[in-house]
């Protein structure tokens, strides 16, 4: 639950909303079945770790960075601007949002150096494109499927789930176009492009992990 919880502060939620979360959580238990098919990697998995890293480096909050996410997501002018400095190697003279993201490129990259690891987000398959060990995977899903996994895993209200996944999703992808000038869901950015709603969550997981040991032929 601590994750789930860490999850939705990284995504800026409302505290009240957040609090409903830990309280669903708290009454409803994981059945056994699907106790059994969570599997700790053994790896390192970085998601808010990359934020958490940078705000150190940057001597800040995460909180603050999450914030200069947002502006990043919603701002035309850096879009225009700061993105196309960035993809040029530009480095001085940044905005705080260039250099956030400047930030977060350096802990990816640091990550990428520790040995094998899965990081989730913040455009970290376009900052490792160059590397030849690196798989970039994109996992969707239909509608209705993300909607009742908002309901039962994370306890959010029906009327709330279609704004939130909304905005979930405008982030994501302003982010990425934001700092890269590509298009987050572009399916052609990846290696592996599945559908967890088609094939199951254990079935995605286990294709990742197949491929990335290279056993794709036998798929």
């Amino acid at each position: 639950m601590e994750q789930t919880v860490a999850f939705l502060e990284n995504q800026n939620i409302d505290k009240n909303l957040i609090r409903g979360v830990e309280e669903f959580r708290s009454r409803n238990f994981v059945e056994e079945e699907e106790k059994r098919r969570i599997v700790k990697p053994d790896m390192a998995f970085y998601g808010k770790e990359v934020l958490e890293r940078a705000a150190e480096k940057m001597n800040t909050v995460p909180e603050r960075l999450v914030q200069l996410e947002e502006t990043t997501s919603n701002s035309l002018l850096y879009s225009l601007g700061m993105a196309n400095r960035i993809a040029l190697g530009e480095r001085d003279g940044l905005s705080e949002e260039g250099a956030l993201y400047v930030t977060e490129e350096s802990v990816i990259r640091e990550m990428a150096l520790q040995g094998p690891c899965v990081i989730v987000g913040r455009c970290a398959g376009w900052i490792l494109r160059d590397r030849e060990d690196v798989l970039r995977v994109f996992i969707h899903a239909d509608k209705e499927f993300r909607k009742k996994r908002a309901r039962t895993c994370y306890g959010i209200e029906e009327a709330k789930v279609d704004n939130i996944l909304k905005r979930f999703d405008r982030r994501r992808a302003n982010f990425y176009r934001a700092n890269t000038c590509m298009h987050w869901d572009d399916k052609k950015g990846y290696h592996l492009v599945l559908d967890s709603s088609q094939l199951g969550i254990s079935a995605c997981a286990d294709l990742i992990c197949r491929t990335a040991a290279g056993e794709e032929q036998k798929l």
